[in-house]
């Protein structure tokens, strides 16, 4: 039976951060409140990505197996578990994850075996854990990683590079990373669980928390606070869409004019609209009220998580090594959540390695 326990201080203050509060976190009987990753996988648990056993158990030090592997990761990325045939002659439609294994096999997020075998019940290596969550998640290049056991021959070389510089990956006190041990269950939500939020890497804990500091100066028209996350040699640029902003960059506003936004009386073409492509001409405050701030965005950041994938594909084009926080704003039930809205901050570092905001980039559903 899962046991539910109060918050402690320590939960509350890395929850509290930017996680939606909670009144329990939910723990497994073999996993104590003092496991190294019991945070990761009470939060793995909430957002329905990983199920226990129904003793009530996690088994932690157990093996992962590939279909197992699939499931979890394809909850979090929002694939389409609908059963169906796979085209693996071991994954028949009838298994519980043919859906989930069908719809990363479509995304290449992984591979199959000679002859159309999936092999399902296979365990899963750190390294292949390390495969499989760099092509279901967006990871920017970066640089070669130094543990002692890893040569660049190795097939997971890059991804372990890319997850370690993110804080996703982590190796072993000696400096290894043993990518050929199969990875535990534990570890695997560990990996799972920064990949998804960042809030479980204390780096990207403290940006969340000045993306938190901006949507609150958004909302009280602060431009001139928000002008103080942004460098003086790029400005800020908004655009309405993800795709227009690739297609014509939208609008960018220096440092020193961002304090005047909110009394800039000038009509600017901050893009066309999406569809109908017409142009979008108002002042930054009519741009306010339409696009950047016009909803309610009270939806946690889902970093990676997108439901809206091409956006962040989009994004990454035009800042390939940008850290994306989004709010997001889900819709109505009238609608049938087709009136969702997202805002997309977007960071870089700059040449001392600290966070500066870039854009801030909407999206929204159009006909």
């Amino acid at each position: 039976m899962k046991t539910f326990l109060s918050l402690i201080a320590a939960a509350i203050l890395m929850f509290s951060m930017f996680l939606t509060p909670a009144n329990a976190i939910v723990l497994f009987d073999d996993v104590n409140a003092d496991h190294p990753f019991a945070f990761e996988i009470a939060y793995l648990y909430e957002e329905g990505i990983i199920n226990g056993y129904p003793d009530g158990t996690f088994r932690p030090n157990d093996p992962v197996t590939r279909a197992h592997a699939i499931a979890m990761i394809g909850r979090a990325v929002y694939l389409d578990d609908t059963a169906r045939s796979t085209g693996f002659r071991d994954v028949p439609s009838s298994h519980p994850f043919s859906g989930y294994i069908a719809s990363a096999a479509e995304k290449e997020i992984i591979f199959g075996f000679p002859n159309n075998y999936f092999r399902p019940n296979w365990t899963v290596t750190r390294g292949q854990t390390a495969a499989m969550l760099d092509r279901a998640f967006y990871f920017p290049k970066a640089p070669a990683n130094t543990f002692t056991d890893m040569t660049k021959k190795h097939f997971a070389f890059n991804a372990v590079s890319r997850l370690a510089y993110q804080g996703v990956a982590r190796g072993y006190p000696d400096n290894t990373f043993r990518p050929d041990v199969p990875v535990t269950r534990a570890q695997f939500a560990a990996f799972l669980a920064r990949a998804v939020d960042p809030v479980f890497i204390p780096e990207k804990q403290k940006l969340l928390s000045t993306a938190n500091k901006i949507l609150a100066e958004l909302k009280a028209k602060d431009f001139a606070d928000v002008a103080t996350y942004v460098s003086s040699a790029d400005g800020l640029t908004f655009c309405p869409y993800s795709g227009g902003c690739l297609d014509s960059g939208g609008v960018t506003f220096t440092k020193t004019q961002l304090p005047n936004f909110m009394t800039n009386s000038n009509d600017y073409l901050w893009g066309y609209q999406d569809g109908s492509g017409f142009e979008i001409n108002l002042t930054p405050a009519e741009y306010y009220d339409q696009y950047l701030m016009n909803a309610t965005y009270t939806d946690k950041d889902r970093y990676g998580r997108t439901t809206q994938p091409t956006a962040h594909e989009f994004i990454h084009q035009l800042y390939p090594s940008a850290m994306i926080v989004e709010y997001h704003y889900p819709g109505t039930e009238q609608y049938d959540g087709m009136d969702w809205q997202s805002l997309s901050m977007v960071f870089e570092k700059n040449s001392s390695g600290k966070w500066i905001l870039v854009a801030i980039i909407n999206d929204r559903w159009t006909i």
